[in-house]
Formats: C-alpha cells, structure tokens, sequence
C-alpha cells in the first residue's frame, strides 16, 4: 500500500484528501475566546483603530490592555461579518494546508540537513497524523491556528539559509518575523530564540559572517513594528504575573497520568526515543530539543510546539526502521498540494451547506436572547457571567466583568469585593461569595450554569429572588431593581 502511495500521484492525493475530510470543519469554532476576538476585531474595524483598552466590561473604557493579537482579529472579523462561520473556517483551511505543506517541508529540511535523501515514504503519513491532533486541539478560530503555520515556515526558511545563505530566503525570514509580530505577537518571541540559536550555531561553527548577522539581526528588528510594542513581544510576562494564568486550564501543568493525555505522554516517549538518532552532535538539534522538550512538557498551551516540531526530529528517526528496499518512495509534493485542496474544498462546501451554530448548552444563547428581549434597543446590559461564557456575552451585547482577554482584568485598577481582582473574581465568583460580587458590581443580570451546587443555588435564590428565565445553558436573575426579586 505505501509502495503504491508513493509511486502513483492518483493514491498519494487520494490518501491526504481523505485524511484532510477527517478533519471535521464543525469541531474548528465555538472556543471561548472566538467570540471576543470577533467583537475586539468588529470594534476595532467600526471605529478605525488599534484597542488599547479593554471595551464592553463593566469599568467602561479605562482598563489597559495590550493588544498582542490585533491583526488575527482584524482578519477573522470581517470573514465572520461576511460569511458566518463558514467565513472563519476559510481562513482554517488556509492555514490547515500551509501547516501541513510546512511540517512536510521541515521533516524533509531535518533529513537534508544530515545528508539523507529528503524524501521518506512515512513522513507523509506522519504529518497527516500530528496535523489531525493539531487541527482538533488548537484549531479552533484562535491566534494558534495563524500562528503555526508560519513559526514552522519561519523555521524551515532559518534551517535552509544556515545550509544555503540565499537572499530570497532571509527576505522571507523578516517578512515572516514581521507578520507574526502583528497577527500573534504573543508567541513572537520564539522566532527570537530561533534565531538566537541558529547565530549561536555559527558562532560554534565559525561561519557567522557580517551578512549573516546582519539577516539575523533584521529579523529580529521586523518584530518591533507592532501593535503591543515590546509589552506585545512580552506578553507571557504579563500573562503569567502573580500566576494568575494557572487558573486557567490549558495552563496548568500537564498530568500525564490522566487518559485523555495520553496522546500527550505517547508523544513525550515518541520524542526521547527519536533523539539518539535525530541529534547527530549537531548544536543547534540540542539547543532545539532543550527548548522544545521545555515547552512540551509545560502546559497544555506550549505543548503544541512539541507537535509542531516533531517531525523535524522524527524524519531522521525513519531512517532506522528496518523497511524493505521495495518501500523506498518520494513524495510528490504537486500531488500533496492536490489532495490537501481537494479535501479541504470538500469541508469547506459542507460547512457552507451546512453552516454550524453556537452550542446552546455551553453557552447562554437562550439565556442572552431572553436578557436582550428585555433590554432598551441600544443599551448594552451589564451581565455577570463565568469566565468561559463571558466572551460570549460581551460578543451578543452584554457589558461583563471579565473576558479571555486576561491582562486587563489583573490590574490593580479592577480590584473590588473580597480584594480579589475583576479575573479572580470571574473565576472564584460563582460560589458562596457571589452575592458579595454581585453587590459590589452591581450587575443587571446574572447567569448562572446548570450544575451548580444546589445549596449554593437555594442561597443565590435566596440572595437573587427566583431566576426570571432557565434556558439550556443555566438561569437568568434580573437584578435591575429590587422588585424584580423573585418573579417569574
């Protein structure tokens, strides 16, 4: 079967598009952040400028904000506004081929770079199978899904100057250098150490030429010209402040032990299996695999460069396995391009016929339609929703208390009830203290999740007055005035 994969275009475009109709457009939308990032990017489309404060939050317009993903917000708004979903899996789908192009690309650069044939019959198969975790984990309408893409042609553009120093290729590395600092300029900083690494490697090899420090040092300088400015290239420094961002899932520590990581843990073995054969005494593979091995094993949010950088370590691995002579192959790469079109044309037609909508039941649709029902046309209520909805809220037209966004609502400007900042507040509100939290800010509504405590909900009650509205998601309280207080 891979024998005749590799020698007849016809099989080998057939195998991606089917890999790629695998992955399914209706699990690509619906994260948390989606809908804050398309109201931020609306705003910032409607009024004409970049957002350096946060808007819709109950503090008006004063708390600060660094706008780290301003230019994947500006391109995913108008597709929505355009098209819907669907408009936002056109850009998925763009990205989904380049990544896929890219990590065939870089697994072939890793086997060039040691003298091997760039072609191995299982590298296809391989990266069809690391973009299928990629795309259902991290493709879901974030920076992640733009981002990738281009750190990996970023780094195969590096990988190919250190063996052949072109001018075309270094024109592509500052270009790339400069469109990641505006589209995600959050994850900028590993094109940094990228490039640090790869001028420590000339260094070591006694080729760092003024030209080529130059090239590296012009990279370096295209991420400059960003919304965020140095706080923009900086940002984990502000994201991680006071640990806040351990409250948040995806940045916790990795519990390998858990089965729903067990892709994760198969990949960590996969890893340090690969790496007697792929370091060759080579530098720069250690410096990578020591910077790679760090991300992969820090949260759920960085792991995904382990993926993203796998095959680059993996494409030598190949080359121990006993295959039989009979299966040596060669990709085509004009076949691959076809297949990966082909299939994505193919989700994309059904996601337009299709088109998916918003999961009411992990999100207050029913709930919101109800609050805005009863809200003056042009008024914007102040909702007090969890964390993981109120992006939701504030994208439907609600004024909240905290988003996804994070930074602003970590100021001391936003500290109130309990001394706890707005984003504590978001993340411990729903429970005993809630009542607190609802008199200090003074919300019009809340909306509570299905599932809590009934204890903790009989006191809310209590606190509240009986819910007005209970939709899938959970239960509206008005709290307008006091005689809204237990209707009905």
């Amino acid at each position: 079967m891979l024998k005749k994969i590799a020698a007849h275009p016809l099989a080998c475009i057939l195998l991606v598009a089917a890999a790629i109709v695998l992955m399914r457009p209706m699990y690509s939308y619906n994260d948390p952040d989606t809908f804050w990032h398309l109201e931020v990017g609306r705003y910032m489309l409607e009024h004409g400028k970049i957002l350096y404060y946060a808007i819709h939050t109950f503090y008006g317009d004063r708390l600060p904000y660094i706008p780290h993903e301003a230019g994947f917000q500006l391109l995913i708004a108008p597709l929505y506004q355009g098209f819907g979903w669907p408009g936002i899996y056109l850009l998925t789908a763009l990205c989904l081929f380049a990544l896929v192009m890219g990590l065939l690309r870089l697994g072939q650069v890793s086997r060039r770079e040691l003298g091997l044939d760039q072609n191995h019959i299982l590298l296809l198969p391989f990266v069809l199978l690391i973009s299928c975790w990629i795309f259902y984990n991290y493709f879901k309408g974030r920076p992640q899904m733009v981002s990738s893409p281009l750190i990996v042609w970023f780094f195969v553009c590096l990988r190919e100057y250190q063996m052949k120093p072109r001018v075309k290729v270094a024109a592509a590395m500052i270009i790339f250098s400069c469109v990641i600092a505006n589209v995600h300029t959050g994850v900028w900083l590993v094109i940094a150490v990228f490039t640090g690494m790869a001028a420590l490697e000339s260094l070591i090899a006694r080729n760092l030429s003024r030209k080529r420090a130059a090239v590296f040092g012009l990279v370096l300088l295209a991420g400059l010209p960003n919304p965020g400015g140095f706080k923009g290239l900086l940002f984990i420094l502000t994201v991680t402040r006071n640990h806040f961002n351990l409250l948040i899932n995806e940045w916790q520590p990795l519990s390998f032990s858990r089965f729903d990581q067990l892709p994760i843990l198969l990949l960590l073995l996969f890893f340090a299996i690969t790496l007697p054969f792929s370091l060759q005494q080579k530098p720069f593979r250690f410096f990578l695999m020591t910077g790679i091995l760090y991300l992969g094993v820090s949260n759920f949010k960085q792991n995904l460069f382990m993926w993203l950088f796998i095959p680059y370590f993996a494409a030598v691995f190949f080359e121990v396995l006993p295959l039989p002579g009979t299966f040596k192959g060669r990709e085509n790469t004009r076949s691959i391009a076809i297949g990966l079109a082909a299939g994505l044309l193919i989700n994309t037609v059904s996601i337009f016929v299709a088109p998916p909508s918003v999961a009411s039941a992990d999100y207050p649709v029913h709930e919101m339609n109800y609050v805005l029902e009863h809200t003056p046309a042009g008024t914007r209520p102040r909702v007090l929703s969890s964390y993981g909805t109120s992006g939701y809220v504030m994208f439907r037209g609600g004024d909240i208390l905290c988003d996804g966004r994070q930074d602003p609502f970590i100021t001391k400007a936003s500290a109130g009830a309990l001394g706890w900042t707005a984003f504590e507040r978001s993340m411990y509100g729903f429970s005993e203290y809630l009542p607190d939290i609802v008199k200090y800010d003074k919300p019009d509504y809340v909306i509570v999740p299905k599932g809590s405590s009934g204890r903790l909900y009989a006191d809310w009650v209590k606190a509240f007055g009986t819910p007005v509205y209970k939709g899938s998601y959970g239960s509206v309280f008005d709290l307008r005035k006091p005689s809204s207080a237990g209707s009905s």
